[in-house]
């Protein structure tokens, strides 16, 4: 008769195979997380710059139609640059932004935005 106690737990080799397993899933699961880090980041600062964009916009809009001209602004994290066009009964904003939060790196939007005479 067999000895039945030699058929019972786990064997070295099963142990081996449940050990490389997990090491390959926890590895996988690291690597999606440096992944999901690194675009969250990225997805901030392209927010960010959204942002200031919005906000250099809301500058110009605020500024009086007839005082509408080009220039340029320079903030803590970013510069802006707009030129000015002159239509029928309309103004056009063509704005240029460099928001750079760090050295290594810049997101630059353009953005037209039309000003009806009022």
């Amino acid at each position: 008769m067999v000895d039945r106690l030699n058929n019972r737990g786990i064997s070295v080799v099963e142990l081996l195979i449940g050990v490389v397993l997990l090491a390959v899933v926890v590895v996988s699961l690291a690597a999606s997380g440096l992944y999901a880090s690194r675009i969250l980041t990225r997805s901030r600062i392209q927010l960010e710059a959204a942002e200031f964009m919005q906000s250099e916009l809301e500058k110009l809009r605020a500024v009086p139609y007839g005082e509408l001209a080009d220039g340029t602004r320079t903030a803590e994290k970013g510069s802006s640059s707009w030129t000015i066009q002159e239509g029928g009964n309309y103004r056009q904003i063509v704005l240029v932004t460099n928001y750079a939060p760090t050295e290594a790196l810049s997101v630059w939007d353009t953005v037209v935005a039309y000003r009806l005479y009022p």
